[in-house]
């Protein structure tokens, strides 16, 4: 019964309700249709303090509270992703590029994200992280200023840069 009352819940049905509109129903007859769901998108996502563009976060993304929360429109959450709240997932104006980030991945209150960087699947980034490099080992955990690898959750091949 949580769905009924949860407003982050409402929110993600908006999102993908919305995004369904803009990428399958694009005749003049669907136009007032879609025009109205942009605009209620647009209220809900200023009334709970998210940011987040359509068509940038993959199937299954969680957040598990309102609050600030920044995703980029050049940024892509891969799926199963989950965000706390003041999460920001940005672009770098002078360098260009967004995170890309995997699928699986955890991201905890207070981390940020910025520059062109990769995070491979199944990550976990820590509380107030700040990630500014790439993360190609999957399964690693990722804390501190700037962020680095702590250890691997599980195992990988490739290396962090």
């Amino acid at each position: 019964m949580i769905w009924l009352t949860d407003p982050v819940y409402k929110w993600e049905r908006l999102l993908r309700f919305t995004e369904y509109l803009e990428n399958c129903r694009r005749e003049a007859a669907f136009l007032p249709i879609r025009i109205f769901f942009r605009w209620r998108f647009a209220k809900e996502s200023t009334r709970l303090g998210f940011s987040i563009p359509l068509n940038t976060c993959g199937p299954g993304l969680a957040i598990l509270h309102f609050g600030s929360v920044v995703v980029s429109r050049h940024a892509s959450l891969g799926a199963n992703c989950v965000l706390n709240s003041a999460v920001n997932t940005g672009a770098n104006p002078l360098r260009g590029g967004a995170p890309q980030i995997g699928n699986d991945v955890y991201i905890g209150p207070g981390a940020k994200l910025y520059n062109e960087i990769a995070i491979a699947d199944g990550c976990m980034i820590g509380a107030n992280a700040v990630v500014c490099h790439s993360c190609c080992v999957p399964g690693s955990l990722l804390v501190g200023i700037p962020a680095k690898p702590k250890y691997q959750l599980k195992k990988g091949s490739a290396k962090c840069e």
